[in-house]
């Protein structure tokens, strides 16, 4: 064979070796990640990333450093939150990203002045993104190792920090778009269970203009809560926290229940009631006071101070009126003086013929709760009843028989004239420092029947009903004969009384008969 063919041969093997190894790297390139990123990327100084859909392959190292610091224990995905944080500066990239496979390159300039823009290329289905600074290369700012590594550890920490705060966390634009949440936050968002996952930007939990306590409903396995909304706003829009409540609101409910529960009561007494606080302003009334008093619930609603409150009871004709104006003045602050002590209780008889009972009294806070009880029928029933009993007492002592009043304990309670004439109380000022069994004791000493003083104390005995009476005729030692009755009454009281058969020869007292044990 000659040279020339062989020649030939060995350069058209040659040739066909450089094509296959030429399309085996081409293929290569398309299916091995680590080739198309240096293909792509190469050694750029900016801050690039280069992602196939929602798949970062590959990232400068500043873009690397970037991407970590984005990252959170709760939120790993990169495409989300490197979106989520280019949003904040380039408000249109959602628009862009979804015309870029048609325009193929698009630039973006840094809404917030910073002298970054964010470059985008579309090629054969990948997208990179670079962050490209636009300032000179002599005014770049430089960074020792110590100071970059003491903003890195005090970014560590201050992620840490907000990632691991109890309460939620979030940042709005300006736009009022949720741009920024902690861990707390995302939790209760994935706990929502939503169909296509949170999203971008993130859903909002609280509304802009919810009141600042608000309650959350259950999601997942959270329970609803409650949290107060404090919102601070600042150049670059609003920062949000939701700061529990639970407590407060439980502490705030059972308070409310409470007083709803006193003013239930409050507003059923029959007994006037007025609260002054430490100012002495009225805060608090019940309606029992309005119809005691005549008071108008507008002035009352009004809450006018302590003095104003009497001088229109004085107007009303609800007070005492007094002889003069200085008297009664001193009158109105003896009312807050004594309250102070604890002591200030008065009856005021009104020209009406009503009657007050009014009382004051002090709270440890400096609060003063004014009473005013109504006493007309339980002051008309005192005296009548104390009328009644004159009046029996007046009858009683018409009686020529001495008659004694022994109640069921046995204290003596009633005796008239005749008997006060016949029987003294050695060494006593009260009918009820004798007893009946006393007396008994004392009496059958004194006569010449005992057992007439037997079946008497038997009468009386404690559970005995009421029977027939018990007679007898009692002869003292010195002469005089009484006839003596004993009857139970329909009270469960003995009545004792003493009939003189003829009239005794001594006027004088028999105190040495009747006398109270020591």
């Amino acid at each position: 064979m000659p040279s020339s063919l062989l020649f030939a041969l060995v350069l058209v093997a040659t040739s066909a070796l450089t094509v296959a190894g030429v399309l085996m790297l081409a293929g290569a390139l398309r299916k091995t990640p680590g080739l198309r990123r240096k293909a792509a990327l190469g050694t750029q100084s900016d801050a690039a990333f280069l992602f196939d859909g929602a798949l970062l392959i590959d990232a400068t190292p500043r873009g690397a450093a970037l991407l970590a610091t984005l990252r959170t224990p709760s939120q790993t995905d990169d495409w989300q939150q490197l979106t989520r944080f280019l949003a904040q500066d380039f408000p249109g990239l959602d628009a862009v990203l979804s015309d870029l496979p048609r325009l193929r390159h698009s630039r973006i300039a840094s809404a917030s002045g910073a002298a970054v823009d964010l470059v985008l290329d579309w090629q054969d289905g990948l997208l990179r993104l670079t962050l490209a600074e636009s300032t000179e290369a002599d005014s770049a700012v430089q960074l020792d190792r110590l100071s970059l590594r003491a903003m890195q550890e005090e970014l560590a920490f201050l992620r840490q920090m907000t990632e691991s705060a109890p309460f939620m966390m979030w940042r709005e634009g300006p736009q009022g778009q949720i741009t920024w949440a902690n861990g707390a936050y995302m939790q209760r968002l994935t706990s929502a269970d939503l169909a296509d996952g949170p999203g971008w930007p993130l859903p909002r939990l609280i509304a802009a203009d919810a009141p600042r306590r608000v309650e959350l409903p259950a999601v997942g396995r959270l329970g609803p809560a409650w949290v107060d909304v404090l919102r601070l706003p600042d150049a670059a829009g609003v920062l949000a926290f939701a700061l529990p409540a639970d407590e407060a609101q439980h502490a705030e409910r059972t308070r409310r229940d409470f007083v709803q529960t006193l003013t239930k009561t409050f507003a059923t007494l029959p007994i006037g009631l007025a609260v002054f606080d430490r100012t002495r302003r009225l805060q608090v009334f019940n309606p029992a006071l309005t119809d005691l008093t005549n008071l108008e619930p507008e002035f009352l609603l009004s809450r006018p101070g302590l003095e104003g409150f009497l001088n229109r009871m004085r107007d009303k004709h609800v007070l005492p009126e007094p002889r003069d104006y200085r008297a009664w003045s001193r009158r109105l602050l003896e009312i807050e003086t004594s309250a102070h002590a604890g002591t200030f209780e008065e009856t005021w008889s009104l020209p009406t013929g009503q009657t007050f009972r009014v009382s004051a009294n002090p709270h440890p806070d400096g609060a003063l709760a004014f009473l005013i009880e109504d006493i007309t029928s339980e002051t008309h029933l005192t005296r009548n009843v104390r009328a009644g009993m004159d009046t029996s007492q007046s009858v009683l002592n018409l009686l020529d028989q001495a008659i004694a009043v022994f109640a069921p304990n046995g204290q003596l309670v009633l005796t008239n004239t005749a008997f006060s004439r016949l029987w003294t109380l050695e060494g006593e000022e009260t009918l009820s420092a004798v007893t009946l069994d006393e007396a008994i004791e004392n009496w059958r000493d004194s006569c010449d029947d005992p057992d007439l003083w037997t079946r008497i104390a038997r009468l009386a005995g404690p559970g005995m009903a009421e029977s027939d009476p018990v007679r007898g005729r009692m002869r003292l030692l010195d002469g005089d004969s009484f006839w003596v009755e004993a009857r139970r009454t329909a009270t469960q009281a003995v009545m004792i009384s003493f009939d003189a058969e003829v009239v005794p020869a001594k006027s004088t007292p028999r105190s040495q008969i009747l006398r109270a044990s020591a």
